[in-house]
């Protein structure tokens, strides 16, 4: 007999436990970009709902501003300064002068010269109008739009057999066509500040002749005559285009000398010999007579006040209204746009009372 004593039975062997594996931030990261996509979504829709209260806006202020006479005004008036039944419109003059418009977020900004003539026109309509304060803050612009705006101005005072006033006011920069418009104004003022003159004409281009002979483009020009294709970039600058070109902006040249001889009372000699291009400081042109006074905006309301004889008129100003097919034919007009010829319309040298100084060299 065996007295052995059997050992115990072993416990059966746990399962060893696999390490614990690092847990995947495949949600975390899915998570993050939901909340990302979702914020995105919430910024467009907020930019969609306020695109689309900005319309409704607009077109139930051109409603309500249509109502009276069946007729929508073009215009609401705001008062800028003083008070009284009759008024003195302020214009303002700023930025190029051109017919040219350019495209804005709702609707087509107008050119500044179109927008002036509007403006002009509708105060020539009201017979309340005493004036206008031409406010001046422009380098100038467009030959052609520089003429007809001034020319418009001048009319404006005796148009229905009035006697209205203009007065001027140049801010920052009054220069070429800036001054040329100014010289529809019975009395002219300038800021301390200002800078005007640059009495002239200028054409700028550029030429890529030797540009092109370097990297191998070549112009290929079929014209008409000898002379169709003046300032074509990819050829050689021929004298006689030059003197041609020469010849039209001198007329261009006489017609600005004209227009200040007889706005400021001076000899036309003694205006060329002013009028080489150059600025002037205010106090300058006030010294050549090119100004009549140095003052401020209040200086401005006082000599109103003198030339029309009266201390009651209040000063407005315009504001357009837009309609909801202004700014649905503006979109549309944009959208149909072809993306080539790029800058077709104004891509060709123009002739221009502007002050240029980055191509007068």
């Amino acid at each position: 007999m065996n007295d052995s004593i059997a050992p115990p039975p072993s416990e059966p062997a746990q399962p060893q436990q696999p390490a614990q594996q690092a847990r995947p931030l495949t949600h975390t990261r899915t998570t993050a970009g939901h909340w990302v996509a979702i914020i995105i979504l919430l910024l467009a829709l907020g930019a969609s709902a306020l695109l689309n209260i900005g319309l409704l806006a607009v077109l139930a202020g051109s409603t309500l501003a249509g109502m009276e006479g069946g007729e929508r005004n073009k215009f609401t008036e705001e008062t800028v300064h003083g008070r009284g039944g009759d008024k003195v419109v302020q214009l303002n003059a700023s930025g190029i002068i051109t017919f040219s418009a350019s495209s804005g977020l709702f609707f087509e900004q107008q050119g500044l010269a179109d927008r002036l003539m509007d403006e002009i026109k509708e105060a020539e309509k009201d017979s309340r109008v005493l004036g206008i304060l031409l406010v001046v803050d422009s380098p100038g612009g467009g030959v052609t739009a520089s003429d007809i705006l001034y020319d418009r101005l001048v009319k404006f005072k005796t148009a229905k057999g009035r006697n209205r006033k203009i007065v001027v006011l140049m801010r920052d920069l009054a220069a070429s066509g800036g001054y040329y418009i100014s010289m529809a104004g019975d009395k002219v003022i300038a800021h301390r500040t200002t800078i005007t003159g640059s009495i002239g004409v200028i054409l700028s281009t550029l030429n890529l002749k030797a540009l092109g002979d370097k990297i191998g483009i070549k112009g290929v020009t079929i014209a008409s005559g000898e002379n169709k294709d003046m300032l074509n970039p990819l050829r050689d600058i021929d004298p006689e285009d030059t003197n041609i070109l020469q010849t039209a902006i001198n007329d261009l040249y006489d017609r600005f000398v004209s227009v200040v001889s007889r706005s400021r009372g001076l000899d036309a000699a003694r205006v060329r010999t002013l009028a080489d291009g150059r600025i002037y400081t205010a106090n300058q042109a006030l010294e050549a007579g090119l100004i009549d006074e140095i003052g401020y905006e209040e200086d401005a309301r006082e000599t109103l006040k003198t030339v029309l004889g009266t201390e009651d008129f209040k000063i407005v100003r315009y504001r357009r209204v837009r309609t909801f097919m202004d700014i649905l034919n503006a979109r549309l007009d944009v959208l149909g746009r072809l993306p080539y010829p790029l800058n077709q319309a104004n891509g060709s040298p123009q002739f221009m009372y502007l002050w240029q100084p980055a191509f007068t060299r």
